[in-house]
């Protein structure tokens, strides 16, 4: 009886946190178009933060520079913590960031140089605060600030 029980509770674990992967990633899809829609009707280069091509988070496209603390494979890749000034002037470009605010030392430190940089043009998505993901990912700090959803 309780082995069922167990199960039961595993499988609808399972199936929630499927839903909610499933729900952020067609998001994470739609919200990089409209910032790339965005930077091309603009004409500003469109900046990713956090590298699209590895691991659950894979999927969107990598704009045309990618910014993350590890290596990335995107053609024009830097290496660079957002927390800290970023090479870019003041309002110069559209900023696609991708599950990272809930992994930075200092997340208000990275929105204050996201908004420097993108004078406001930023789009945000972040693992739902609400799922197991957010609890359990590891190296997570926070759950993606209200604000951004």
């Amino acid at each position: 009886m309780i082995g069922a029980m167990v199960l039961a509770a595993g499988v609808a674990m399972g199936s929630w946190e499927t839903f909610w992967w499933a729900r952020r990633r067609a998001r994470r899809n739609t919200v990089y178009e409209q910032a790339l829609a965005a930077a091309q009707a603009l004409g500003r280069p469109l900046v990713v933060i956090g590298a699209p091509d590895g691991g659950v988070t894979s999927g969107y496209g990598c704009g045309d520079v990618t910014i993350d603390l590890a290596q990335s494979s995107c053609p024009t890749s830097l290496r660079a913590d957002i927390t800290k000034t970023l090479l870019f002037p003041d309002n110069s470009v559209v900023v696609f960031c991708s599950c990272v605010l809930e992994y930075v030392n200092d997340a208000d430190a990275a929105v204050r140089e996201i908004q420097r940089i993108s004078g406001g043009y930023a789009y945000f998505v972040g693992v739902e605060p609400w799922t197991l993901s957010a609890k359990w990912y590891p190296g997570a700090k926070r759950s993606m600030p209200a604000q951004y959803w």
